[in-house]
């Protein structure tokens, strides 16, 4: 038999916790009054609340208070911090839920100032290796878990039909760069940031060599090792392109997803006319959006750390206008990004067994919330994505 006085402090405690729960769901149908798709928010206890009408397309599985009070928020960093720590769970299709993007807040200066404030102390160039370092430098099983096994290229392929296999369209890029470069048998180029080797081993397959420099230790080995083992005109340094002095020049220079790594625009493309022969060619792809430096507090906390930028079109134009470049062109890709995106969130969460035993669910719901989170981006317009080809005179 329960003690009268336990069983009042018991019902006291439901009531409480009960009371809280109500004010926290009444907080977010007050921000949310009108939501742009239908959604259910269940309780510990089991209730469940639902916003907007119809048939709800997810669900928010609260296992926490603290997961109620985090989504109550409304903050984008909370929420997302909230979700990493398992303190609730999405059932559904989980891109839909940025579809509430547009009611959340993300306002964290004091981690903003401080993406800025370490180059600063460190140096650029130190800086950027430990920045690459926190996103790249694990076991490269985690990357190849989701993308393409024949490929592993981890920027967007160019797709002409929605249901083609990803290979194809990646080959249909990389392709595209070594025609419109003029590369061939023999020639010589640069490529900043290999990977995993994908565009380095179909050009090397073709008789082009390759210099690939990397401030990936992980890059460097896993490219050491594929070179060896095909057989490749690959050679692959330790090397930051700000700083590479290789006492040579090159028909071109490839970055394929590393000018967001790379924003002062003016440097950068200084060390491109360093390197080039006369006549030689730049090819760059990158993620891109209207404003410099403008990430969400999550993506420069658990994903791209330091003064990393989507890449900036218009401000990059206007770099190049005061350069001895031409400009050859401009490709529009956000919609190959997103089914790229999309491509690689689905093949993550058919994987989730295996990365979740290897690395964590930590590790899991991070990138979990990057890849779906990216997909939605490239769909909504919210971010675009661009190959450019210059040509020094």
């Amino acid at each position: 038999m329960v003690p009268i006085d336990t069983t009042r402090q018991l019902h006291a405690t439901i009531e409480t916790t009960c009371h809280v729960d109500n004010r926290l769901i009444d907080l977010i149908h007050s921000k949310v009054p009108h939501p742009p798709i239908t959604f259910e928010i269940e309780l510990p206890s089991g209730h469940c609340y639902l916003f907007g009408e119809g048939r709800p397309e997810f669900r928010f599985v609260v296992n926490h208070l603290i997961g109620l009070k985090a989504l109550a928020s409304l903050d984008e960093g909370i929420i997302a911090n909230a979700y990493i720590n398992g303190l609730f769970e999405v059932e559904g299709d989980l891109i839909k839920i940025y579809d509430l993007r547009e009611f959340l807040s993300d306002n964290h200066p004091f981690s903003w100032l401080w993406r800025f404030l370490r180059p600063v102390i460190l140096g650029q160039v130190s800086f950027n290796k430990s920045a690459i370092s926190h996103h790249y430098e694990r076991d490269p099983s985690f990357y190849l878990s989701f993308l393409d096994k024949e490929t592993r290229c981890y920027t967007q392929a160019v797709f002409e039909d929605e249901d083609e296999p990803i290979e194809v369209a990646v080959r249909r890029k990389f392709d595209f760069c070594i025609e419109r470069c003029e590369l061939g048998v023999g020639s010589d180029v640069l490529e900043v940031g290999p990977g995993w080797g994908a565009f380095s081993e179909h050009a090397g397959k073709k008789g082009i060599h390759i210099d690939a420099i990397t401030i990936s230790e992980q890059s460097l080995k896993y490219m050491a090792g594929l070179s060896r083992e095909l057989e490749l005109p690959v050679s692959t340094q330790f090397a930051d392109i700000l700083s590479y002095n290789p006492g040579k020049k090159y028909d071109a220079i490839v970055l394929m997803g590393i000018m967001e790594h790379l924003p002062d625009y003016q440097r950068v493309l200084k060390q491109f006319t360093r390197l080039l022969k006369p006549g030689g060619y730049v090819y760059l792809d990158a993620s891109a959006y209207t404003v410099k430096y403008e990430h969400s507090s999550f993506i420069y906390k658990h994903i791209y750390p330091g003064n990393h930028s989507f890449f900036v079109l218009h401000d990059f134009l206007k770099a190049v206008a005061d350069t001895s470049f031409q400009m050859c062109g401009v490709w529009d890709d956000r919609y190959s990004y997103y089914l790229s995106f999309r491509h690689w969130a689905e093949k993550f969460d058919r994987n989730k067994a295996f990365i979740v035993n290897k690395f964590g669910e930590e590790d899991y719901r991070r990138f979990r919330l990057y890849l779906w989170g990216s997909a939605h981006c490239f769909l909504r317009n919210t971010l675009q994505c661009y190959r450019v080809v210059l040509k020094i005179a």
